[in-house]
């Protein structure tokens, strides 16, 4: 049976809140959560205060798993949600509002995650730059953002409305893992560098652009290596000119 889509929170600080995330997963039908660099205060093992507020939710704890990186959370997911609350210049992949979030978990064969930056300050732009799509929650201008369990909440209400609380798409398109889609971009950087097309200055700006175009393409795993094939041999064929 597919997996239903895994829940990741990056650096939290406050056993309180995964607690409550645990207890919002469980509400609607998620069970994988995965933290990156969690706080001492959280764990593991899992604080006492995780456990008091996930209530009826501490088998979701239980198995819960710490990782060192955001690249190792998401290890062998096909898509990538990344969530934000605050605008940004540019952002490497299509944003959507939360409501559109379960289509897109639906058109693709494979595993989802959803991430969830800190409780101070979110995503860093490097760790958005792994997302295939960026979601957010519209909310007053008055009082635009929303606690860690909060949005959990919402991005799980809408999946749990759409009829995907234990179930990640399995009939849709293949998409590429995330750490073959990183390998590309990779190769991409190095060509882009070595043939002038972005000083060292203006790389990230012109890589975010890049990977919002081929995010936009949703590259198959075929396609993926197909591309890495093409940077490969136009290197080469550039140092033999260049011989």
């Amino acid at each position: 049976m597919p997996r239903p889509p895994r829940v990741v929170l990056v650096e939290p600080q406050e056993p309180m809140n995964v607690g409550a995330v645990a207890r919002a997963m469980r509400n609607f039908g998620l069970e994988e959560l995965y933290l990156v660099n969690p706080s001492p205060r959280v764990g593991p093992p899992w604080a006492r205060e995780a456990y008091w507020l996930a209530v009826h939710a501490a088998e979701v704890l239980d198995r819960a798993v710490a990782v060192a990186s955001l690249e190792k959370a998401l290890a062998g997911v096909q898509l990538v949600v990344a969530t934000t609350g605050r605008p940004r210049e540019l952002y490497p992949a299509p944003l959507v509002p939360v409501w559109e979030v379960p289509g897109h978990v639906r058109s693709v064969k494979g595993q989802a995650a959803l991430v969830f930056g800190r409780e101070t300050f979110g995503l860093t732009n490097q760790e958005l730059d792994l997302a295939h799509l960026i979601a957010h929650i519209p909310t007053a201008p008055e009082q635009p953002s929303l606690n860690l369990a909060q949005a959990v909440v919402v991005f799980a209400y809408e999946l749990y409305r759409a009829g995907l609380p234990n179930a990640a798409p399995g009939g849709g398109e293949e998409l590429a893992e995330m750490g073959a889609l990183e390998g590309f971009f990779a190769d991409l950087e190095r060509y882009v560098a070595e043939i002038g097309f972005a000083d060292p200055h203006r790389l990230p700006y012109a890589m975010r652009r890049l990977r919002r175009i081929f995010h936009k393409a949703r590259l198959s795993p075929g396609e993926v290596q197909l591309l890495r094939g093409l940077l490969h041999q136009s290197r080469y064929a550039m140092g033999r000119r260049d011989g």
